[in-house]
Protein backbone atom coordinates (compact mmCIF):
# COMPACT_ATOMS: atom_id res chain seq x y z
CA UNK A 1 0.00 0.00 0.00
CA UNK A 2 0.97 3.62 -0.45
CA UNK A 3 0.27 6.45 1.94
CA UNK A 4 -1.32 9.57 0.49
CA UNK A 5 -3.15 12.63 1.71
CA UNK A 6 -6.91 12.72 1.47
CA UNK A 7 -7.45 15.46 -1.08
CA UNK A 8 -5.01 14.51 -3.88
CA UNK A 9 -5.93 10.82 -3.81
CA UNK A 10 -9.68 11.29 -3.86
CA UNK A 11 -9.47 14.09 -6.37
CA UNK A 12 -7.73 11.79 -8.80
CA UNK A 13 -10.08 8.89 -8.24
CA UNK A 14 -13.24 10.98 -8.36
CA UNK A 15 -12.13 12.68 -11.53
CA UNK A 16 -11.37 9.36 -13.17
CA UNK A 17 -14.70 7.94 -12.05
CA UNK A 18 -16.61 10.86 -13.50
CA UNK A 19 -14.78 10.39 -16.77
CA UNK A 20 -15.94 6.79 -17.24
CA UNK A 21 -19.30 6.99 -15.51
CA UNK A 22 -21.88 8.72 -17.74
CA UNK A 23 -24.21 9.78 -14.95
CA UNK A 24 -22.31 9.07 -11.77
CA UNK A 25 -24.10 5.99 -10.56
CA UNK A 26 -25.70 4.61 -13.69
CA UNK A 27 -23.33 1.68 -14.12
CA UNK A 28 -24.60 -1.89 -14.27
CA UNK A 29 -24.15 -4.14 -11.29
CA UNK A 30 -22.37 -7.44 -11.83
CA UNK A 31 -23.94 -10.52 -10.35
CA UNK A 32 -21.11 -12.89 -11.22
CA UNK A 33 -17.41 -12.92 -11.87
CA UNK A 34 -17.73 -11.45 -15.37
CA UNK A 35 -18.98 -8.06 -16.48
CA UNK A 36 -22.52 -7.61 -17.69
CA UNK A 37 -22.93 -7.51 -21.44
CA UNK A 38 -26.63 -8.21 -21.58
CA UNK A 39 -29.00 -5.36 -22.38
CA UNK A 40 -31.70 -6.96 -20.23
CA UNK A 41 -29.43 -6.78 -17.17
CA UNK A 42 -28.65 -3.15 -17.93
CA UNK A 43 -32.35 -2.39 -18.22
CA UNK A 44 -32.96 -4.02 -14.83
CA UNK A 45 -30.26 -1.85 -13.28
CA UNK A 46 -31.72 1.31 -14.77
CA UNK A 47 -35.21 0.43 -13.54
CA UNK A 48 -33.76 0.00 -10.05
CA UNK A 49 -32.14 3.42 -10.34
CA UNK A 50 -35.47 4.99 -11.30
CA UNK A 51 -37.10 3.33 -8.30
CA UNK A 52 -34.25 4.52 -6.07
CA UNK A 53 -34.76 8.10 -7.28
CA UNK A 54 -38.46 7.85 -6.47
CA UNK A 55 -37.65 6.52 -2.99
CA UNK A 56 -35.09 9.26 -2.33
CA UNK A 57 -37.65 11.89 -3.30
CA UNK A 58 -40.26 10.39 -0.98
CA UNK A 59 -37.70 10.31 1.85
CA UNK A 60 -36.89 13.99 1.28
CA UNK A 61 -33.27 13.23 0.39
CA UNK A 62 -33.51 15.03 -2.95
CA UNK A 63 -35.59 17.93 -4.25
CA UNK A 64 -38.20 17.66 -6.98
CA UNK A 65 -35.76 19.26 -9.41
CA UNK A 66 -33.02 16.76 -8.50
CA UNK A 67 -35.53 13.94 -8.81
CA UNK A 68 -36.48 14.98 -12.33
CA UNK A 69 -32.81 15.46 -13.22
CA UNK A 70 -31.91 11.95 -12.02
CA UNK A 71 -34.81 10.44 -13.96
CA UNK A 72 -33.69 12.27 -17.09
CA UNK A 73 -30.11 11.08 -16.55
CA UNK A 74 -31.29 7.50 -16.23
CA UNK A 75 -33.16 7.79 -19.51
CA UNK A 76 -30.12 9.34 -21.18
CA UNK A 77 -27.94 6.53 -19.85
CA UNK A 78 -30.46 3.94 -21.06
CA UNK A 79 -30.10 5.36 -24.56
CA UNK A 80 -26.30 5.46 -24.29
CA UNK A 81 -26.04 1.85 -23.12
CA UNK A 82 -28.36 0.62 -25.84
CA UNK A 83 -26.04 2.18 -28.40
CA UNK A 84 -22.79 0.96 -26.81
CA UNK A 85 -21.08 -2.20 -28.07
CA UNK A 86 -20.96 -5.02 -25.52
CA UNK A 87 -17.21 -4.64 -25.02
CA UNK A 88 -17.65 -0.97 -24.07
CA UNK A 89 -20.26 -1.87 -21.45
CA UNK A 90 -17.87 -4.45 -20.05
CA UNK A 91 -15.07 -1.89 -19.94
CA UNK A 92 -17.17 0.55 -17.90
CA UNK A 93 -18.01 -2.08 -15.31
CA UNK A 94 -14.39 -3.21 -15.10
CA UNK A 95 -13.19 0.38 -14.70
CA UNK A 96 -15.69 1.03 -11.92
CA UNK A 97 -14.38 -1.96 -9.99
CA UNK A 98 -10.76 -1.03 -10.71
CA UNK A 99 -11.28 2.43 -9.23
CA UNK A 100 -12.87 0.88 -6.16
CA UNK A 101 -9.80 -1.32 -5.73
CA UNK A 102 -7.54 1.72 -6.11
CA UNK A 103 -9.40 3.37 -3.24
CA UNK A 104 -9.20 0.15 -1.25
CA UNK A 105 -5.42 -0.11 -1.62
CA UNK A 106 -4.58 3.44 -0.55
CA UNK A 107 -3.87 4.45 3.03
CA UNK A 108 -4.96 7.89 4.18
CA UNK A 109 -2.63 9.97 6.32
CA UNK A 110 -4.27 10.99 9.59
CA UNK A 111 -7.27 8.66 9.28
CA UNK A 112 -8.11 6.44 12.25
CA UNK A 113 -8.72 2.94 10.90
CA UNK A 114 -9.69 -0.51 12.12
CA UNK A 115 -8.02 -3.36 10.19
CA UNK A 116 -10.46 -6.12 9.28
CA UNK A 117 -9.43 -9.56 8.09
CA UNK A 118 -11.95 -10.24 5.33
CA UNK A 119 -12.63 -13.67 3.89
CA UNK A 120 -15.44 -14.04 1.37
CA UNK A 121 -15.69 -17.60 0.12
CA UNK A 122 -18.34 -17.33 -2.57
CA UNK A 123 -17.52 -15.81 -5.94
CA UNK A 124 -20.92 -14.19 -6.44
CA UNK A 125 -20.27 -11.81 -3.53
CA UNK A 126 -16.88 -10.63 -4.77
CA UNK A 127 -18.20 -8.21 -7.45
CA UNK A 128 -20.64 -6.79 -4.91
CA UNK A 129 -17.79 -6.04 -2.52
CA UNK A 130 -15.50 -4.61 -5.17
CA UNK A 131 -18.12 -2.41 -6.78
CA UNK A 132 -19.66 -0.90 -3.65
CA UNK A 133 -17.76 -1.36 -0.39
CA UNK A 134 -14.67 0.77 -1.15
CA UNK A 135 -16.97 3.71 -1.94
CA UNK A 136 -19.11 3.01 1.13
CA UNK A 137 -16.00 2.99 3.27
CA UNK A 138 -14.55 6.24 1.89
CA UNK A 139 -17.95 7.91 1.90
CA UNK A 140 -18.41 7.17 5.58
CA UNK A 141 -15.12 8.96 6.36
CA UNK A 142 -15.76 11.92 4.07
CA UNK A 143 -19.27 12.31 5.44
CA UNK A 144 -17.79 12.80 8.92
CA UNK A 145 -15.15 15.22 7.66
CA UNK A 146 -17.01 17.18 5.00
CA UNK A 147 -20.70 16.39 5.48
CA UNK A 148 -21.53 19.75 7.08
CA UNK A 149 -19.73 21.58 4.27
CA UNK A 150 -21.57 19.63 1.58
CA UNK A 151 -25.16 19.30 2.81
CA UNK A 152 -27.60 21.56 4.58
CA UNK A 153 -28.24 20.53 8.18
CA UNK A 154 -31.63 18.96 7.48
CA UNK A 155 -30.27 17.19 4.38
CA UNK A 156 -27.36 15.75 6.35
CA UNK A 157 -29.66 14.54 9.11
CA UNK A 158 -32.03 12.93 6.62
CA UNK A 159 -29.14 11.27 4.79
CA UNK A 160 -27.61 9.87 7.96
CA UNK A 161 -31.01 8.56 9.06
CA UNK A 162 -31.53 6.92 5.68
CA UNK A 163 -28.11 5.22 5.67
CA UNK A 164 -28.58 3.93 9.22
CA UNK A 165 -32.08 2.65 8.53
CA UNK A 166 -31.16 0.88 5.30
CA UNK A 167 -28.09 -0.75 6.81
CA UNK A 168 -30.18 -1.86 9.77
CA UNK A 169 -32.69 -3.46 7.40
CA UNK A 170 -29.89 -5.34 5.66
CA UNK A 171 -28.50 -6.54 8.99
CA UNK A 172 -31.92 -7.81 10.05
CA UNK A 173 -32.45 -9.48 6.69
CA UNK A 174 -29.17 -11.41 6.61
CA UNK A 175 -29.51 -12.38 10.27
CA UNK A 176 -32.95 -13.86 9.57
CA UNK A 177 -31.73 -15.59 6.41
CA UNK A 178 -28.83 -17.16 8.28
CA UNK A 179 -31.00 -18.23 11.22
CA UNK A 180 -33.57 -19.91 8.98
CA UNK A 181 -31.01 -21.56 6.67
CA UNK A 182 -28.90 -22.81 9.57
CA UNK A 183 -31.90 -24.15 11.44
CA UNK A 184 -33.30 -25.93 8.39
CA UNK A 185 -29.91 -27.41 7.48
CA UNK A 186 -29.46 -28.74 11.04
CA UNK A 187 -32.94 -30.28 11.05
CA UNK A 188 -32.52 -32.00 7.70
CA UNK A 189 -28.99 -33.18 8.49
CA UNK A 190 -30.22 -34.83 11.69
CA UNK A 191 -33.02 -36.55 9.76
CA UNK A 192 -30.61 -37.82 7.12
CA UNK A 193 -28.17 -39.19 9.68
CA UNK A 194 -31.00 -40.84 11.58
CA UNK A 195 -31.99 -42.57 8.34
CA UNK A 196 -28.36 -43.59 7.68
CA UNK A 197 -28.33 -41.53 4.47
CA UNK A 198 -25.05 -40.36 2.98
CA UNK A 199 -24.38 -36.80 4.13
CA UNK A 200 -22.02 -34.59 2.15
CA UNK A 201 -20.32 -31.66 3.87
CA UNK A 202 -18.93 -29.41 1.12
CA UNK A 203 -16.26 -26.80 1.78
CA UNK A 204 -14.60 -24.08 -0.26
CA UNK A 205 -10.83 -24.53 -0.34
CA UNK A 206 -10.01 -21.32 -2.18
CA UNK A 207 -12.03 -18.27 -1.06
CA UNK A 208 -13.03 -15.62 -3.59
CA UNK A 209 -11.54 -12.92 -1.32
CA UNK A 210 -8.98 -13.23 1.44
CA UNK A 211 -7.40 -9.93 2.43
CA UNK A 212 -7.08 -7.31 5.15
CA UNK A 213 -8.98 -4.06 4.61
CA UNK A 214 -8.85 -0.78 6.49
CA UNK A 215 -12.27 0.34 7.68
CA UNK A 216 -12.77 4.05 8.36
CA UNK A 217 -15.98 3.82 10.39
CA UNK A 218 -18.34 1.58 12.31
CA UNK A 219 -20.75 1.91 9.38
CA UNK A 220 -18.17 0.40 7.02
CA UNK A 221 -17.44 -2.49 9.39
CA UNK A 222 -21.15 -3.24 9.73
CA UNK A 223 -21.48 -3.32 5.94
CA UNK A 224 -18.65 -5.86 5.81
CA UNK A 225 -20.36 -7.94 8.47
CA UNK A 226 -23.49 -8.05 6.31
CA UNK A 227 -21.46 -9.56 3.47
CA UNK A 228 -19.70 -12.00 5.79
CA UNK A 229 -22.97 -13.13 7.35
CA UNK A 230 -24.58 -13.78 3.98
CA UNK A 231 -21.44 -15.61 2.86
CA UNK A 232 -21.99 -17.90 5.85
CA UNK A 233 -25.61 -18.32 4.80
CA UNK A 234 -24.40 -19.44 1.39
CA UNK A 235 -22.41 -22.18 3.17
CA UNK A 236 -25.74 -23.56 4.34
CA UNK A 237 -27.12 -23.28 0.82
CA UNK A 238 -24.13 -25.27 -0.49
CA UNK A 239 -24.90 -28.05 1.98
CA UNK A 240 -28.55 -28.12 0.92
CA UNK A 241 -27.74 -28.29 -2.79
CA UNK A 242 -25.13 -31.02 -2.34
CA UNK A 243 -27.56 -33.12 -0.32
CA UNK A 244 -30.54 -32.49 -2.65
CA UNK A 245 -32.43 -30.59 0.02
CA UNK A 246 -32.86 -27.52 -2.19
CA UNK A 247 -32.58 -26.95 -5.90
CA UNK A 248 -29.75 -24.78 -7.23
CA UNK A 249 -32.23 -22.49 -8.97
CA UNK A 250 -33.93 -21.78 -5.62
CA UNK A 251 -30.58 -20.89 -4.10
CA UNK A 252 -29.75 -18.64 -7.06
CA UNK A 253 -33.01 -16.78 -6.45
CA UNK A 254 -32.07 -16.27 -2.78
CA UNK A 255 -28.67 -14.88 -3.70
CA UNK A 256 -30.08 -12.59 -6.38
CA UNK A 257 -32.61 -11.28 -3.87
CA UNK A 258 -29.80 -10.36 -1.48
CA UNK A 259 -27.78 -8.65 -4.21
CA UNK A 260 -30.78 -6.54 -5.13
CA UNK A 261 -31.41 -5.62 -1.51
CA UNK A 262 -27.80 -4.47 -1.12
CA UNK A 263 -27.84 -2.48 -4.35
CA UNK A 264 -29.80 0.64 -3.24
CA UNK A 265 -27.57 1.26 -0.21
CA UNK A 266 -24.40 0.77 -2.24
CA UNK A 267 -25.72 3.07 -4.95
CA UNK A 268 -26.68 5.80 -2.47
CA UNK A 269 -23.26 5.60 -0.80
CA UNK A 270 -21.57 5.91 -4.18
CA UNK A 271 -23.58 8.98 -5.24
CA UNK A 272 -22.99 10.54 -1.82
CA UNK A 273 -19.26 9.86 -2.20
CA UNK A 274 -19.28 11.65 -5.55
CA UNK A 275 -21.11 14.65 -4.11
CA UNK A 276 -18.72 14.84 -1.16
CA UNK A 277 -15.82 14.83 -3.58
CA UNK A 278 -16.97 18.17 -4.99
CA UNK A 279 -16.34 19.59 -1.52
CA UNK A 280 -13.02 17.79 -1.09
CA UNK A 281 -11.73 19.15 -4.40
CA UNK A 282 -12.72 22.66 -3.37
CA UNK A 283 -10.76 22.64 -0.10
Amino acid sequence: MTTTDLTPTDELVAGSTAAIDPVGAAVPTVSGSSAIDNSGDVETELREMEESADTLRKEGLISTADHEKQKAEVERTRKLFRELPAEDRQAIVRRRRELGLQILNRELAGAAIVPVALKIKHTRLRPLFEQWWPYMNRMSLNLQRFGQNTFARNELSTLETYLERELGKLEDYVEEQHRVASGYRTQREQEMRANNDIVFTPTIQRPALNLEVQAFSRFAVRALQVLIKFDQTMDEFDFMVWNSIRDQSDVNDEVTRFLRKFQPLGLRCYTTHMKLMTTVRGI
